[in-house]
């Protein structure tokens, strides 16, 4: 087991290594669009496909409540809406990564939420795609985003920046400090909780 600081210098290096691995991406995709685009069958495997995302949250979702009902949702809201009949969540917002740190062996995703967006949405995916091409899941509602951006502070461009790290078991934010993030992965009650509270603001 590391200690708490061998934990902290680990996490820092991995984040050395987390913006090291985003310059070269961006490098690369520079390189990309001077060179000429490769055939529609030769996709990266560490690309991660939106419909590939929004089918496995349906699954998960449906595992635990076959009534609810999906639509792919709109540009100006979001990427996926999700209904019981009666209640319907629209401002769905869905972020993806790949995995960035695979010498560390573990799995490492980087998201950014502008600061403007906090108040559109009610309901957050953050989707890792790991090495070995599984897919690992924070689900959050407003209040979860808040709390986490309140050990956060914006960079010059009003984003938020989240590293979400799978270690020894824990999905740890190492951005600034250390967050625990472990209560989000795979927290699909929250779908459910929401549903309901809309219900409940209806009547």
């Amino acid at each position: 087991m590391h200690s708490e600081f061998e934990m902290k210098v680990l996490s820092l290096i991995g984040s050395l290594k987390n913006e090291i691995d985003l310059l070269k991406e961006e490098v690369a995709n520079l390189k990309n669009r001077i060179q000429p685009v490769q055939p529609p069958g030769d996709v990266e495997p560490d690309k991660i496909s939106i419909n590939d995302v929004r089918d496995y949250i349906k699954r998960q979702l449906v595992k635990r409540n076959p009534q609810l009902q999906f639509t792919n949702g709109s540009r100006s809201l979001g990427k996926l809406t999700i209904s019981d009949g009666a209640n319907t969540i629209d401002r769905i917002l869905i972020r993806t990564s790949k995995s960035f740190r695979e010498k560390e062996g573990y799995a490492s995703g980087w998201f950014t939420i502008n600061r403007s967006l906090l108040d559109k949405y009610e309901l957050y995916f953050f989707v890792v795609k790991d090495f070995h091409h599984e897919l690992h899941v924070l689900v959050l509602n407003k209040i979860d985003i808040q709390d986490w951006i309140g050990h956060k502070a914006p960079d010059s461009n009003d984003n938020y920046h989240f590293y979400v790290n799978h270690i020894h078991g824990k999905y740890m934010d190492d951005r600034e400090g250390l967050y625990d993030c472990s209560q989000f992965h795979n927290h699909w009650d929250v779908v459910e909780r929401l549903l309901e509270s809309k219900g409940r603001d209806s009547h």
